[in-house]
C-alpha cells in the first residue's frame, strides 16, 4: 500500500488533497431495531481477524507516508454509517455473505426478544474513519 500512497504522490499536484476514509475496525459495528425515535441495540459484529490484518497494515501505510513526509495530515475524524434491512433475517444474511464481518453477531437481547421484533426494521451501524492528507512539495 506503500507504493501506491507514493504513487498517488507523484500524481497529484502540489498540495493537492488525498481523502483516506475506510471501515473503522477499532470499533464494533452494533445491530440495531430501528424503533420510531431511534433504536435499540441487539448486539455487536466484529471485524474479522483478516480484515483487523489489513486495517493495520493500512494504518501503518498511511503513517509511514505521513513520516516520510509525503503528506501531512490536516484533519481527522469518525464518522456513523447505517446499512438498513427489513428484518432480522436479512441482516443475518448480510453477515453470512460479507466478507469483513465475522458472519455472527453476539447478541445483547434474548432468543426471545429477537423473534418477538425478526420482522421489524433492523440497521447495522458501523464506524468509518477517515483522514484528510495534503501532498506536500518534495
Amino acid at each position: 500500500m506503500v507504493d501506491a500512497l507514493h504513487e498517488v504522490h507523484r500524481v497529484l499536484a502540489p498540495a493537492g488533497i488525498l481523502i483516506d476514509a475506510r471501515p473503522d475496525s477499532r470499533v464494533l459495528a452494533v445491530a440495531e431495531r430501528r424503533k420510531e425515535r431511534g433504536f435499540q441495540r441487539f448486539g455487536t459484529i466484529k471485524t474479522n481477524r483478516i480484515e483487523l490484518a489489513n486495517d493495520r497494515a493500512s494504518d501503518d501505510a498511511i503513517a509511514r507516508v505521513v513520516r516520510e513526509k509525503f503528506f501531512r495530515r490536516v484533519r481527522r475524524g469518525r464518522f456513523w454509517h447505517r446499512v438498513g434491512f427489513d428484518g432480522l433475517a436479512e441482516l443475518r444474511e448480510y453477515l453470512r455473505e460479507h466478507l469483513r464481518f465475522v458472519h455472527r453477531a453476539t447478541w445483547a437481547v434474548d432468543a426471545a426478544t429477537r423473534m418477538r421484533h425478526a420482522y421489524e426494521p433492523f440497521v447495522i451501524r458501523r464506524a468509518v474513519r477517515y483522514e484528510v492528507l495534503v501532498a506536500s512539495q518534495r
